[in-house]
């Protein structure tokens, strides 16, 4: 959901330009439990200058890869050694008009691997237009600039790859659901392996076998993912998923299950709001994410 109509402090992490007024002294603390003991952890907090119309958020998040065992090149443990990257984020939101937003973040931090460390930097520039009584919110991501330096000889530098997405969110005046939409990696067509929708061989009769897949619509459906919300009441709200690429890159043959659908639950208690997703990468496990929501500062 990369353009949400209520949207949190937390989408500032993947969508800066959803920030404005009413996320002035949040403080949002999130979690997600992968698979196989890699997390991530967020905090993230915004705050509007006095008479100002810009707001500025700021914040860490670590990434955890988990603990894993050191072999040398014949074998012989050599001890456990532990994988993270740790970012700093901060960036400004500045309203052009009562529709439309532009933001810009920017992260830096530091990778650890084993022996090697590394420093790494990125820039976001993001834009979104919301129409309030329409219920529509059309929001972009662009991400120009990305590199990490290895300060030893145990990895390599480099620059990251260019990425842009566009997210499209469709809300109803008479009825209790929301459409999501997003459309990312668009500096790509064809996200498929190699030879995916080659035809075959059949090896014993030499007949060309196709593929049987649109190759069209399969390269069309792997940028998107598309979901729905349903709210209950003002205190609470479902939402589900689905990631066409994800499904068709993780899910096994013969046993596909869930892969590449997600659902989640909003709910509030009191000053707090809290949020659970669960999002399914394969049949071997899922992820879960957890999300808290305050206000340390009274409006």
């Amino acid at each position: 959901m990369g353009a949400p109509l209520q949207a949190q402090l937390g989408d500032a992490l993947g969508q800066a330009s959803l920030i404005d007024s009413t996320h002035d002294g949040q403080l949002h603390l999130a979690y997600v439990d992968y698979f196989a003991g890699t997390a991530m952890s967020s905090a993230l907090y915004a705050r509007q200058p006095e008479q100002r119309k810009w707001l500025w958020h700021t914040g860490l998040r670590n990434l955890g890869y988990g603990t894993f065992t050191g072999r040398d090149p014949v074998g012989v443990e050599t001890g456990s050694f532990s994988a993270s990257d740790v970012a700093w984020v901060s960036g400004i939101s500045v309203p052009l008009d009562t529709n439309l937003t532009v933001a810009t973040t920017l992260w830096a931090g530091q990778s650890g691997l084993a022996e090697r460390r590394s420093a790494f930097a990125q820039v976001d520039i993001s834009a979104n237009y919301y129409r309030r009584d329409r219920q529509l919110r059309l929001a972009v991501m662009w991400r120009p600039w990305g590199g990490m330096r290895t300060s030893n000889a145990a990895g390599s530098s480099g620059r990251f790859s260019p990425d842009m997405r566009m997210s499209l969110t469709k809300g109803f005046q008479n009825a209790p659901f929301v459409f999501y939409t997003t459309y990312d990696e668009m500096q790509q067509w064809d996200l498929a392996p190699e030879g995916y929708y080659d035809d075959s061989i059949d090896p014993l009769t030499g007949d060309t076998l196709s593929s049987g897949t649109w190759a069209f619509g399969d390269r069309l459906l792997r940028h998107l993912a598309i979901g729905t919300g349903l709210k209950i009441s003002e205190n609470l709200g479902f939402r589900f998923g689905y990631h066409h690429r994800r499904r068709q890159e993780l899910r096994l043959a013969n046993a596909p299950g869930t892969a590449g659908f997600a659902w989640g639950i909003d709910f509030k208690v009191r000053r707090f709001h809290l949020a659970v997703a669960r999002n399914t990468y394969h049949t071997a496990g899922a992820s879960t994410h957890l999300s808290i929501r305050t206000r340390l500062t009274e409006r």
